[in-house]
């Protein structure tokens, strides 16, 4: 992917980890997790939907928010609230109410979205039948607008075609970028490129435009982009993975957020022992040519677990804000706690040399919880 994707993912980063910390979900919330999961033509759910699957389908109605991890998401009927994915395909034929913000590798667009639709991953799709209410930002590779927006559009990619109507400005990073000559741009047109734009003739361009060449100082910023697009990619994807967790094991993970908070000198105690002995026991096996591969498994499923073991810490930081201990959590708020925890988790990690210091707390922790909720 070109260094183009990553201009405005700043912004992106923000309004999704915002979006997150905001929308916490209310006990009344719906899940919803299997290899395949479908909202059927007819059926309403007046709550917020989380939803975990390798395909997903939304043929009815949705009156609350949409949140989703997965393979596939198809939406046909309505969602009347937000949809918030992390996918690998995402196809709206239907109508969402209000902001799409998601992770995919595509996205296909032929519905109406009521407001902004925020995007970072691969290809992104917008079919002459679809309508954009708000805005447009995104960072992606090779990005075809058919449809109208009426709000500005922001986003960095490797190829933009604009051939349709948008209602406010357009500025963009691009490697090609053609306005074809059914576009009608009310604003102006602003563009960083080394290359000239292809403005087919009859576009129409309400106001200036301007063709900006890319500075070798953007070398530093393409650094800090990178970086924080792959936090916002990490943080979701642990974020997918936590959800998952919570649908299939709700009370193993409730097991283990009380275990950090009742028991957290033994949770930080065997967290080290699983840290700093696992590594030097694998190699000790891997010295004999027939225990490397088991060795070399240890090792994976150790780095495994390190990864994991934020999402129990995530959790207990998520309840204790919330305040939800001793009580009986539903699904609905342990993934909202987890949604805060991973957010704040994220947020603390960014800290100069401290950053460091609470990921390993974290670590620890979260390792020894699995292990003492394990003994349990």
């Amino acid at each position: 992917m070109s260094k183009h994707v990553f201009r405005g993912l700043t912004v992106l980063f923000l309004v999704v980890l915002a979006t997150v910390l905001l929308a916490v979900p209310v006990s009344a919330a719906e899940l919803r997790g299997l290899e395949s999961v479908t909202i059927a033509s007819g059926e309403v759910i007046d709550d917020d939907l989380y939803v975990a699957g390798n395909s997903i389908t939304i043929d009815g109605t949705v009156n609350g928010d949409l949140w989703a991890a997965g393979g596939t998401l198809t939406i046909n009927g309505t969602v009347n609230g937000d949809v918030v994915a992390a996918v690998g395909t995402l196809n709206i034929d239907g109508e969402v109410g209000q902001s799409v913000r998601v992770v995919a590798g595509e996205v296909n667009i032929s519905g109406d979205i009521g407001d902004d639709l925020l995007f970072g991953g691969g290809d992104l799709t917008i079919s002459s039948t679809a309508t954009i209410g708000g805005d447009l930002l995104f960072a992606a590779g090779k990005v075809r607008i058919d449809g109208v927006i009426y709000g500005y559009i922001r986003g960095a990619g490797d190829e933009v075609t604009l051939a349709d109507g948008v209602g406010g400005d357009v500025q963009i990073g691009v490697d090609e970028l053609t306005v074809t000559s059914s576009a009608f741009i009310q604003g102006n047109l602003a563009y960083t490129s080394e290359n000239e734009a292809v403005i087919q003739s009859g576009a129409q361009i309400g106001g200036t435009i301007t063709h900006n060449i890319p500075e070798m100082g953007w070398l530093f910023k393409e650094s800090i982009l990178s970086t924080v697009l792959g936090r916002l990619l990490s943080f979701l994807m642990i974020l997918a993975i936590g959800v998952i967790i919570v649908l299939v094991a709700p009370r193993r993970m409730a097991l283990m957020a009380d275990t950090i908070r009742n028991k957290p000198w033994w949770s930080l105690g065997w967290g080290a022992i699983v840290l700093f002995a696992t590594p030097v026991a694998a190699i000790v096996v891997c010295i004999t040519i027939i225990g490397i591969p088991l060795g070399l498994i240890g090792l994976a499923l150790w780095g495994i677990a390190i990864y994991l073991s934020q999402i129990p810490i995530a959790l207990f930081i998520g309840r204790w804000i919330l305040g939800y201990f001793n009580k009986t959590d539903s699904r609905a708020v342990m993934v909202g706690a987890l949604a805060l925890g991973l957010a704040i988790l994220c947020l603390l990690r960014m800290i100069p040399y401290a950053g460091f210091v609470i990921g390993l707390a974290a670590v620890l922790f979260g390792l020894g919880a699995v292990l003492v909720s394990l003994r349990k």
